[in-house]
């Protein structure tokens, strides 16, 4: 019998911050090295977290203390960066994918590469190289946030079409349902959404940043880029994709009425949808996003999050032992995916518990398996960068005049590199084009 999932949204990483509550403990704990110290400190903002340190020290005599701190963008970061600063930091740390390079540019983070040798068979490649700074890994893996298509299957079954396989396909169905209706998109697209887009980017294989050494190179207008936007530009330009903010109230009112009938969204949004779209339950189903080219399969991603070391710390391999443990053990696993909502980065933790039931708000679908399907193909070749800021205004202000015709998405893209490079160089930080 299927059954419907809690409605509030989990929390997977540092910019989501809403925890589902749950009590859902189950499974055995997973023998760990032992570190010879006796107590390891350990701060985040994940309310999960809290029970998956009790599980270890019902269990394993070097014992962890978890400190709550504020999310990390309403200042859990810039406490544990003073704090490596006045040199009293704990040896653990939550961090969002998208802030490892920040803390990691200014020594806030410890490079744990030779620790980690043993457990990187664990995970899939990109949950790994989401860790990378340069030659650097400056974490372990929690959770990832692959991307998928959320879909209104009745709407798709009016109109005769089918989750597309490619995006020329997706194109050329948008202009048949559009056709029939013209109040029906197949999509909605916002220009000026950052996340929106790099998800589209890291599927076609581009990054807007890399790192060797201490230098950064920029390419926010590089080819992949300037393929996707010119993807969507044409898009805009034939009125194939309804073009608005996504997620607010008009919008979930439009895609309850199907007159937006998919959207691509992170693993997180399961829960989104349901708690937002009531109106709607039922009618969603979920499959892999489109593919550039039908026989190579790429996904991108939105999200995810890391258990780091902070500089100062004493037991670098005994931090690391625990971050895995945490990653890997069925047990903290199972908290995790009750109480938060998370979506494991280690590859056998994408089947359990409830990740692998049925769910009545998408039909009896058992959705998650579309997602486990899709983490191994996340883009490994995407990289997050020092200034995670200046990079969302770089992009959204070039692209702002995008939506009234007054600029296109290619001289939108070359105007947020130029604007980028300035903001890192005025960082002090040493970029390259």
């Amino acid at each position: 019998m299927s059954r419907a999932r809690p409605t509030t949204r989990g929390i997977v990483s540092a910019a989501i911050s809403a925890a589902m509550l749950g009590t859902m403990l189950a499974g055995c704990t997973t023998a760990a090295p032992e570190s010879e110290n006796s107590e390891l400190e350990f701060w985040g903002w994940n309310p999960a977290y809290e029970k998956v340190v009790d599980l270890w020290n019902s269990s394993h005599d070097q014992q962890v203390k978890f400190e709550t701190t504020a999310s990390g963008g309403s200042g859990g970061y810039t406490k544990m960066q003073a704090a490596v600063k006045a040199g009293n930091a704990p040896c653990l740390a939550q961090v969002g994918n998208e802030s490892l390079p920040t803390l990691t540019v200014d020594g806030s983070l410890v490079d744990i590469s030779k620790e980690v040798d043993d457990y990187r068979s664990g995970f899939p490649d990109s949950a790994w190289a989401a860790m990378q700074v340069g030659e650097g890994t400056y974490g372990v893996p929690v959770d990832i946030a692959p991307l998928a298509l959320f879909y209104r299957a009745d709407v798709y079954e009016k109109f005769g079409v089918s989750p597309a396989t490619t995006w020329e396909q997706f194109a050329a169905d948008s202009a048949t349902v559009h056709a029939a209706d013209p109040n029906v998109y197949l999509s909605s697209f916002a220009p000026a959404i950052t996340y929106q887009i790099a998800g589209f980017v890291q599927q076609a294989g581009g990054t807007w940043y890399s790192s060797e050494n201490d230098e950064w190179k920029v390419s926010m207008n590089g080819a992949e880029t300037q393929d996707v936007a010119a993807y969507w530009q044409k898009m805009m330009d034939e009125d194939l994709t309804k073009v608005t903010d996504p997620e607010t109230p008009e919008w979930f009112a439009a895609i309850q009425e199907g007159t937006i009938a998919s959207y691509v969204a992170p693993v997180w949004w399961v829960t989104v949808l349901e708690g937002a779209a009531q109106g709607s339950a039922g009618q969603w189903r979920v499959a892999p996003m489109p593919n550039i080219e039908a026989d190579t399969v790429s996904t991108g991603t939105a999200g995810g999050s890391a258990t780091s070391v902070l500089t100062g710390c004493d037991d670098v391999q005994g931090a690391v032992d625990f971050a895995n443990w945490m990653s890997t053990d069925d047990g903290a696993l199972e908290i995790l995916i009750e109480d938060a909502a998370s979506f494991p980065a280690a590859s056998k933790g994408t089947g359990l518990g409830s990740l692998s039931e049925p769910l009545d708000f998408y039909g009896g679908q058992k959705v998650y398996e579309v997602f486990a399907d899709a983490a191994p193909t996340i883009n490994p070749n995407w990289q997050f960068g020092p200034a995670n800021a200046e990079t969302g205004s770089a992009y959204a202000d070039a692209m702002k005049p995008v939506l009234d015709g007054t600029r296109t998405m290619a001289e939108g893209l070359d105007i947020a590199q130029a604007s980028l490079v300035d903001a890192l160089t005025t960082k002090g930080l040493s970029v390259t084009e």
